[in-house]
């Protein structure tokens, strides 16, 4: 993965996403949030449906900004 997502950015997509309120809503929009800033929602498998903030910007740390 050639870019990496940084915590502001992890912070600011976990708080627009959960501010969908049909939960059903959150990945479809966390998935067109992603692709819009330029990663590939489909290099892991999405949340199906996210309802902790603290959680949602852990997993997309882990997921688009890996330690090295």
């Amino acid at each position: 993965m050639s870019k990496r997502l940084s915590k502001t950015l992890a912070a600011e997509i976990a708080t627009r996403t959960l501010e969908v309120i049909n939960p059903a809503n959150r990945a479809v929009a966390l998935a067109a949030t992603l692709r819009r800033h330029g990663f590939d929602p489909a290099a892991a498998e999405l949340p199906a449906a996210p309802a902790d903030r603290a959680d949602l910007v852990a997993w997309l740390l882990a997921t688009y900004a890996p330690r090295e």
